[in-house]
Order: C-alpha cells, then sequence, then structure tokens
C-alpha cells in the first residue's frame, strides 16, 4: 500500500476498503464456502488505483480478505433511495459481490452502494452476491449533505399532484 496525498474523494465519490469473511460449513456430507461483508472501511487518508486483495490472519474457523480499491459513488436520481435507507433505523451500504474463478473461487466485491434499489435488482438478477453491512456514520452524514446540496427527492406524493390525477381520471369518465 503506498502513503501519499490524500485520496481524491469528491462529493460524490468515497473511497473505501471491503472486508469479506469466507466460513467453511458442513451441509450434510459436504463442506462449503460461506460468504458474508464483515465491515466496510473509510480510505480517504490512502491511494489504491486498482483493486487488490490482502488475506487477513486465518482465524480457526474463517479466513478474511480485505479488498482496497472500492468506493461508493452517489448518483443523483438514486436520491430517493438513499433518503429511505437513512430514514431506517439502522442504514445499511450494500456490497455487491462475485466468485474469482482465477483467484481459487475468492469473492470479490465490485460494487457498494447505499442504495437498496440498486442492491435488490442485483439479488434478483441471481449472478451476483449482495451482502448488507452497516453505514458508518460519516457517510451517512456525507450522504445526508449531497441530499440537502441536491434537493429532497421529489417522490411524486404531493397531495396536488394525486388531487390533479384523480380529477382528470374524474372528467375522462365522464366523457365517455
Amino acid at each position: 500500500m503506498q502513503q501519499a496525498e490524500p485520496y481524491d474523494w469528491t462529493e460524490t465519490f468515497w473511497p473505501l476498503r471491503v472486508v469479506l469473511r469466507r466460513k467453511t460449513v458442513a451441509r450434510g456430507l459436504w463442506e462449503v464456502d460461506s460468504w458474508s461483508a464483515v465491515r466496510v472501511e473509510s480510505v480517504r487518508d490512502e491511494v489504491h488505483e486498482t483493486q487488490q486483495v490482502e488475506p487477513l490472519p486465518a482465524q480457526e474457523d474463517s479466513q478474511d480478505y480485505c479488498w482496497t480499491g472500492q468506493g461508493l459513488e452517489l448518483f443523483l436520481d438514486e436520491r430517493a433511495a438513499y433518503r429511505f435507507n437513512l430514514s431506517a433505523e439502522k442504514p445499511k451500504l450494500f456490497v455487491i459481490c462475485t466468485e474469482d474463478e482465477e483467484m481459487g473461487r475468492v469473492m470479490r466485491p465490485y460494487l457498494v452502494s447505499a442504495s437498496q434499489d440498486a442492491a435488490a435488482s442485483y439479488m434478483d438478477g441471481g449472478e451476483e452476491d449482495v451482502f448488507a453491512v452497516p453505514m458508518p456514520d460519516a457517510i451517512q452524514c456525507w450522504i445526508e449533505g449531497f441530499i440537502a446540496r441536491h434537493g429532497e427527492p421529489d417522490l411524486g406524493l404531493r397531495s396536488g399532484k394525486r388531487r390533479r390525477y384523480r380529477g382528470a381520471r374524474k372528467q375522462e369518465s365522464n366523457h365517455d
């Protein structure tokens, strides 16, 4: 790891490190690997130009892998999903992973998102694994600031719009 100037994070990108855990569990006569995301950590003070993995010291029944070169990117059109996540009792970050066959079936994260909508779409696809981890407080504040700077998302639930819509439907049915 190269120590250098702080990472060039912006109002829409926050550099992260992701720690994944592989645990071997018995299922009947077979042993299989079970993966989980342990945590995400801020790495705003480090430079990681490419994705790298470092196995951490093994524990009795599991092995942790620390991935650098990850980041959380925010998008304007996902503000409603961010607001929904932040309004939860325990906001989460979602780590989307795929198995890396070249590395001996090690799970590799390739996206971190604060959007439950994005996570759900990857889960629906069935080809990736999606893990939820607690969102660090600093990232919650950063996302709140992002929403404050760009405005609260329009959820389309204003009563005036609904009334106009209902009124338009009544008028259409009266013309039939």
